[in-house]
């Protein structure tokens, strides 16, 4: 019979509230949420260009800050695994708001941003969201140690007993 090795400070995870495919629904609603009105809150549009003075301490906070505040919602949601699946609500809300934009047309004094430097600041936020996945699973492993979260022990090496101590003799 085989033991999982644990820190010596872990708890115990509690059962997961739900199977994964509704903590997924749930985190990316949260995330998508946080995301959306984050933006919304702080009046930029990725998608438009307003000149060199429309990047300001708001655009910034909304490219490298508020992708990862919504990672870390859905990796603390989500739990193991968050940091992959983090990508999808920016590409959600981005997506959403660059089709809304050049369908109900540009504001005046911007311009739409081409398709090109559009998807990079897509990628952009996406893989800044999934650094902030990965840092709410860290909360996670921090909180509750490694080896007891859920999934895990399908990771756990084959032989995870603990290896007899050759100082005692």
């Amino acid at each position: 019979m085989t033991q999982m090795m644990s820190s010596p400070r872990s708890k115990t995870f509690p059962k997961p509230w739900a199977p994964a495919w509704q903590r997924f629904f749930v985190a990316f609603f949260a995330s998508t949420l946080v995301f959306d009105l984050g933006q919304r809150l702080t009046g930029v549009k990725v998608e438009l260009f307003w000149g060199l003075a429309g990047f300001d301490l708001a655009w910034i906070f909304t490219m490298y800050l508020l992708p990862v505040l919504g990672g870390i919602v859905f990796g603390m949601i989500y739990g193991w695994g968050g940091k992959l699946l983090a990508h999808l609500p920016p590409l959600l809300v981005l997506s959403v708001s660059y089709y809304q934009t050049f369908h109900l047309g540009v504001p005046q004094g911007a311009q739409l941003m081409p398709l090109m430097w559009w998807g990079f600041f897509l990628i952009l936020n996406m893989e800044f969201c999934a650094v902030g996945g990965f840092i709410g699973e860290l909360l996670l492993k921090y909180w509750y140690g490694t080896l007891d979260m859920p999934g895990t022990a399908d990771y756990a090496p084959a032989d995870s007993e603990r290896l007899p101590d050759d100082r005692k003799s």
